[in-house]
């Protein structure tokens, strides 16, 4: 098979992948194409956890077409039981002759595992090790290899680098496009992260609110002295919310908020008194919580890159200048005490959004 064929398969089988991005997790997202005779016999992706993977769906898809035929696959096939059976043995069952594989699982428990079972099994195996079939699963990639989720962080800022007048004022920078496109990402991850700051400024509900039936993501508000009102619309807006206390936190508040439906989550406190952030991820992780968008203020953007815990960021510019010494920032925090220690943003894509500029890059 010709390398532009390959190429054009293995991008089917992204296409189909990405599909499962708002419903798979914490599963990575997988699609896979089975071609017999130079035409697609069967495909399919992974749709939710639980549920059959990509490679049993594109062979029951196939139906009797699978003998001898090409699977091509973005993620490394499974090998194991879990909610699922193993998909090597459906593979090896249904006869096909070769499998090209996009990328490794990162998961120890099935890391090249697969490629040694088909291959014993009689079946060509080829790796490609393609670079956005690593991509679209960046948050499972990294929720497996850290133990901690995938943070993702969010702000939208002025020309001259403002989130908010010297009044505090910040409603509207980003445009209605803008926020409509930040409602999806949302509903990418497995939870929206804010602070109590914000909360207590804004008021805000932190939910996904498109047309149609959308995952709602677990809410989580840093808040070392318990701050959140027993009102705020955030507690009402129809998904869990996880409010992360410090160790000393009223005990009554503490019962107050779970009575209004929030789950508490009790974290150990630097001397500053704040949450420190990477035993709450751990903390997460263990809740299957394997992505988190961060739209909170300059406090807690500092605090994740002081800590180097972001992973990704995606910005939106508005063509407005607010100026003022006094006017916000978008990240606060200690920062960097030289320009060459600067935390540098990979891989920048740049992308317009009704009048604003959107830009996205993964953090070194």
């Amino acid at each position: 098979m010709a390398e532009n064929q390959k190429n054009m398969w293995l991008k089917r089988a992204i296409k189909l992948a990405v599909k499962g991005k708002y419903s798979c997790s914490p599963n990575p997202v997988v699609g896979a194409v089975i071609i017999a005779d130079g035409k697609i016999a069967g495909e399919g992706y992974h749709k939710r956890a639980g549920e059959p993977h990509a490679e049993i769906n594109a062979i029951t898809d196939a139906k009797d077409k699978t003998t001898d035929a090409t699977l091509f696959v973005t993620l490394e096939p499974c090998c194991t039981h879990g909610r699922t059976p193993p998909c090597t043995e459906a593979i090896i069952k249904a006869g096909i002759k070769k499998v090209v594989i996009g990328t490794i699982d990162p998961n120890p428990l099935h890391a090249g595992k697969a490629l040694d079972i088909l291959q014993n099994a009689g079946i060509e195996v080829e790796l490609i090790n393609d670079q956005e079939c690593k991509k679209i699963n960046e948050k499972f990639n990294c929720f497996i290899s850290t133990g901690r989720p995938f943070i993702h962080a969010k702000w939208a800022m002025t020309l001259d680098g403002k989130i908010a007048a010297r009044t505090g004022d910040s409603k509207w920078i980003s445009c209605d496009e803008s926020r409509k496109f930040v409602h999806k990402l949302r509903a990418e991850h497995d939870a929206i992260m804010t602070g109590s700051g914000t909360v207590l400024k804004d008021d805000p509900q932190l939910n996904v609110r498109l047309e149609g039936k959308w995952r709602q993501p677990v809410k989580i508000i840093i808040d070392s002295l318990l701050q959140t009102p027993l009102n705020a619309k955030i507690l009402k807006s129809g998904a869990k919310t996880i409010i992360a206390c410090g160790k000393n936190a009223s005990t009554e508040k503490i019962r107050a908020l779970e009575n209004a439906g929030a789950k508490i989550i009790k974290i150990s406190t630097g001397t500053d008194n704040k949450i420190i952030l990477p035993e709450l991820f751990k903390k997460l992780a263990a809740e299957n919580i394997s992505s988190v968008f961060v739209e909170g203020g300059g406090a807690l953007l500092g605090a994740l890159f002081d800590n180097k815990l972001v992973n990704k960021t995606t910005v939106f510019i508005a063509p407005k200048i607010i100026g003022g010494t006094e006017s916000l920032s978008p990240v606060g925090g200690i920062g960097i005490g030289k320009i060459d220690d600067s935390i540098k943003s990979d891989d920048l894509q740049f992308e317009k959004i009704g009048r604003d500029i959107m830009l996205t890059g993964n953090i070194k």
